[in-house]
């Protein structure tokens, strides 16, 4: 039997929303790996490219334990917690996390020098998981640069990493050598960076120590592959959007229509895909 669907999607609301749709996901299955000792929290304003006229923002927390440092959007695991306690009490409806989270996921292992990366695909397309080596980053001093930021004096350094130039700020009266995403190396905790397009900046807004447990989650729809696989997927989810979530959806000719601007209903396969403007945050 055909399953006819008819859906309002717009050329420009599929652009907007390329990253938004990332669905929650039961964190039941989970390993835990060690025990944070300081929680950071980061405000991350980011696009998907540099010349976009949309920015989106997350919340991300860094947990730093003695071996794993994990950095993963605070909204993402708030809704992932609220999905994994609604199916435990029976629910078979549950809610997504609004707006556009980075979907990113981090665990950094011994010490930083090892990446265990998930990544969410948008609209319940599931989440790739694969592992990268950390290269050790070579940063370079500025003289004479001091800021304040959540009450901690920082030193501005600058580095190269992943075909980007990045200007961090650090300060050495936190001696822990890490920060956001995979950077780290500096004798103090980064607590800004941003690349010199201005495409992704961090910014801390709160630390604390915690001793909150490190965990390693396993997703029902986690798809493993390898680092260029995974690039290869995320780069087809952009460019092109359409086919991508249709073929991810199981959905080919005569099982979903689009209702247009103009209002004639087409086949979702015989429509023009319009890429998504796109340049990964580590350029190959």
């Amino acid at each position: 039997m055909k399953h006819l669907l008819s859906l309002l999607l717009m050329t420009s609301a599929l652009i907007t929303n390329a990253q938004n749709g990332v669905f929650s996901e039961n964190i039941d299955n989970a390993v835990t790996v060690d025990t944070a000792r300081y929680e950071i929290t980061y405000s991350l304003s980011y696009t998907c490219h540099p010349d976009a006229d949309v920015r989106f923002d997350d919340i991300r927390t860094v947990l730093i334990g003695r071996r794993h440092i994990k950095d993963q959007s605070d909204i993402i695991h708030h809704y992932d917690s609220l999905r994994t306690a609604d199916a435990r009490r029976g629910a078979d409806a549950f809610s997504n996390p609004p707006g556009s989270p980075w979907p990113y996921e981090i665990l950094l292992t011994d010490r930083g020098k090892n990446a265990d990366m998930k990544y969410r695909l948008p609209i319940g397309c599931g989440v790739l998981h694969y592992a990268q080596e950390v290269p050790a980053l070579s940063w370079n001093f500025i003289a004479d640069t001091t800021k304040t930021i959540i009450g901690y004096e920082c030193q501005l350094a600058i580095t190269q990493f992943a075909g980007r130039k990045y200007s961090a700020w650090f300060s050495t009266e936190i001696p822990l050598p890490y920060g956001p995403y995979k950077f780290g190396g500096l004798p103090g905790l980064i607590l800004q960076i941003n690349d010199d397009s201005k495409q992704f900046n961090w910014q801390a807004t709160a630390l604390e120590k915690s001793a909150k447990p490190i965990c390693s989650y396993q997703y029902a729809d986690e798809k493993k592959c390898s680092e260029d696989e995974a690039d290869k997927t995320i780069a087809r989810c952009f460019n092109t959007p359409l086919a991508f979530q249709l073929s991810a959806l199981g959905m080919g000719k005569g099982r979903l229509y689009i209702t247009g601007k103009d209002g004639k209903v087409r086949d979702a396969s015989e429509c023009e895909d319009t890429p998504i403007p796109y340049i990964p945050i580590e350029i190959k």
